[in-house]
């Protein structure tokens, strides 16, 4: 297959989230055999969480790149292109290889479809996560840096063998999957603990907190709490610096990526970090430095391209609750009085009121519109949610944009609340240069 071709078998997949799938870890492992389990043959961090995943993804793998490793990273959603979840050495997976190994993985089920060993196509995601695989084993990379999906334990990431377990801050999210309290979801994400695995885990609240320290100790994983997040001073353009003791240096560090939950997300990924040092693995000062000050992970708090004359446009993800109460923080911290306009869209099976009322209130005007996929929530929905607002609607994104670049005025206009409408954002737009 070509790479339109599998972006059309992707296509037919469905969605990675289908309702009736059944989630499990067998289709993945036999899968992965017949494949020879190239996720064996090198380690793994493995990061599981509800919010940070990906940010504190990115500035591992930065660091281990500027150190000199060959990392791979995997992540996800993409935001534009598929091929952003796979990235080897900083350079995102070019198209040639991901038809490659896209076709060999296609195959392989095929195979196993014929003879009996699989009783239903592997999913989107678990096809991404093999495709994933087989990159990094081609690289070949010396370590991978990988996020889960959505859970932890039933994840398709779960067949990696970490040299370092982490897990961000837990929150409520995918309740429908991962269980209806945060000691179930806590409980889910402790899945990916390893006996003898360290796990570096950020701070947590004390529901999910007990569970997972549990959870360690019966893995027979030892437990590294990362500690309090270290101050975050206020910097420029929306972005913070903290303090932290590598190597037994003093270091003064400015996370590239914006708003002060960046600073606990840096840290997270500076402790694990020293894990991985303490293991063996050459990580300098220098590299820590590099990897934080230089990573970039788009569609976070990031500030898109804008003609002259033009309001400036953000665009973040704020997808969950715990997300939207950090993007409120920044629109506190960065805005205040001036107050952003919002363009809110999100899909329907997200927590809709308790997301605008963390947002809208900080928003000096609200536009509702709807992300180009099936599960987005319609924008009379959201406006019918909020009868007290005043919120205008739009059908999509570029209507959305011709409104509020007429209303704006001197305000920013600000995209938030799904990361698919971010991935719109960022095309129709273009994303940050620096």
């Amino acid at each position: 297959m070509d790479y339109a071709a599998c972006l059309q078998h992707l296509d037919w997949l469905g969605h990675e989230l289908r309702p009736l799938a059944k989630f499990d870890l067998q289709v993945i492992t036999r899968l992965m055999s017949e494949l020879g389990d190239p996720q064996a043959r090198y380690p793994a961090v493995h990061i599981a969480g509800t919010n940070g995943k990906g940010s504190t993804a990115a500035f591992l793998a930065a660091m281990l790149t500027a150190a000199g490793h060959r990392a791979g990273r995997y992540t996800s959603p993409h935001l534009e292109r598929v091929t952003e979840r796979i990235v080897l050495e900083g350079r995102e997976l070019a198209p040639e290889a991901f038809a490659r190994h896209c076709t060999a993985v296609h195959a392989a089920a095929e195979r196993l479809l014929a003879c009996g060993d699989l009783s239903q196509p592997p999913s989107f995601f678990e096809t991404v996560t093999a495709i994933a695989y087989l990159a990094f084993a081609a690289g070949p990379v010396d370590l991978a840096v990988v996020e889960t999906g959505m859970g932890g334990r039933l994840d398709a990431t779960n067949l990696v063998h970490p040299a370092v377990t982490v897990i961000t801050p837990i929150g409520m999210d995918h309740e429908r999957f991962l269980g209806s309290t945060l000691a179930a979801i806590a409980g889910e994400k402790a899945g990916i603990f390893k006996p003898g695995v360290a796990v570096v885990a950020a701070p947590q609240l004390p529901e999910a907190e007990a569970v997972l320290r549990r959870q360690a100790q019966a893995a027979g994983a030892p437990w590294r709490a990362a500690g309090p997040a270290p101050a975050a001073i206020p910097g420029e353009d929306g972005r913070y610096r903290f303090r932290c003791r590598f190597a037994g240096q003093e270091l003064e560090l400015q996370p590239a990526l914006r708003g002060r939950h960046q600073v606990m997300n840096a840290w997270t990924a500076v402790r694990a970090a020293e894990v991985l040092a303490e293991s063996g693995w050459r990580l300098s000062p220098a590299a820590v430095r590099a990897g934080i000050e230089h990573c970039r992970w788009p569609g976070r708090l990031e500030r898109l391209r804008a003609r002259p004359g033009r309001p400036a446009v953000w665009a973040d993800g704020a997808h969950n609750p715990a997300a939207a109460r950090v993007l409120a923080d920044f629109m506190e911290d960065f805005w205040g009085a001036r107050r952003p306009l919002l363009i809110f869209g999100c899909m329907r099976d997200k927590a809709i009121e308790e997301i605008g009322d963390l947002l809208f209130p900080r928003a000096r005007a609200i536009i509702a519109t709807a992300p180009r996929q099936h599960r987005a929530a319609q924008p009379e929905t959201i406006r019918e949610a909020f009868a007290g607002i005043p919120i205008a609607t739009a059908p999509d994104l570029p209507a959305a944009c011709s409104r509020a670049g007429r209303e704006a005025a001197d305000a920013d206009i600000l995209i938030a609340g799904s990361l698919y409408l971010v991935g719109e954002a960022r095309a129709l737009l273009g994303g940050e240069t620096a």
